[in-house]
């Protein structure tokens, strides 16, 4: 099948929603504020049920069941699935996800203690991918919450090092986990090195922080050493 973005780990992007919340490190420079606002909306503080993209799963059963083929469908990446803010019809989305069988969705989330509270309840399903998000020390246990909830035995759990801000390969416990992926923070204006302080002060900097090299052959080798992909 075509591929729909420029998402190198998937194949097309679905948006239950867009808009968020600033709750880590990782977020200060996230790319969603250039794309909202590009739509002329705010990024933060709300979040909007999309209005032109609750079809598109369907379609693409569809395509997948006639060729025979599976999707890797990042789920929510202008918001997050299990942000508060979509409550009110993420029952809606779990309905769509369990009728697409050949779409596999690739859900990132920074919110990982709001999982167990909010899968369906015939939960779990092996077209959903459970990921969390931590790219700084300060967050890796974020990883001990994903590793609790139960997932398929087809699917796979997956930590996102993006964007890196630090090299967490000496404190990374990869257990329970089948799949890494890591990169740096984007974005057009100058790089700077995190300096681990108050990152909400970085609301207000113009700029990209660094990920060093090493820092990612790094995390590789634990990768490797745990015989995952990276």
């Amino acid at each position: 099948m075509a591929k729909e973005t420029n998402i190198s780990w998937a194949h097309c992007t679905q948006n239950f929603e867009q808009g968020c919340d600033k709750i880590a490190p990782e977020c200060a420079h996230c790319y969603i504020e250039r794309t909202l606002r590009q739509q002329h909306l705010e990024p933060w503080g709300k979040v909007y049920r999309s209005k032109s993209t609750w079809g598109n799963p369907d379609k693409w059963e569809r395509e997948c069941a006639a060729a025979g083929v599976y999707k890797r469908v990042f789920t929510d990446s202008l918001s997050d699935f299990f942000h508060v803010g979509a409550d009110a019809w993420r029952h809606e989305a779990w309905q769509i996800i369990k009728r697409t069988p050949h779409l596999i969705y690739l859900i990132l989330t920074k919110r990982p203690v709001r999982i167990a509270s909010h899968l369906p309840p015939d939960w779990p399903y092996a077209n959903v991918w459970l990921g969390v998000s931590t790219g700084c020390i300060q967050t890796l246990n974020k990883m001990d919450s994903l590793r609790k909830i139960e997932i398929h035995p087809e699917a796979v759990r997956f930590v996102s090092a993006e964007p890196m801000l630090e090299d967490i390969s000496r404190h990374i416990n990869l257990a329970g986990y089948g799949w890494l992926i890591a990169g740096g923070e984007s974005g057009n204006n100058p790089e700077y090195l995190w300096d681990q302080g108050d990152w909400r002060k970085e609301f207000n900097i113009k700029g990209r922080r660094t990920m060093k090299l090493e820092w990612a052959r790094s995390l590789k080798g634990e990768c490797d050493k745990a015989e995952i992909p990276f």
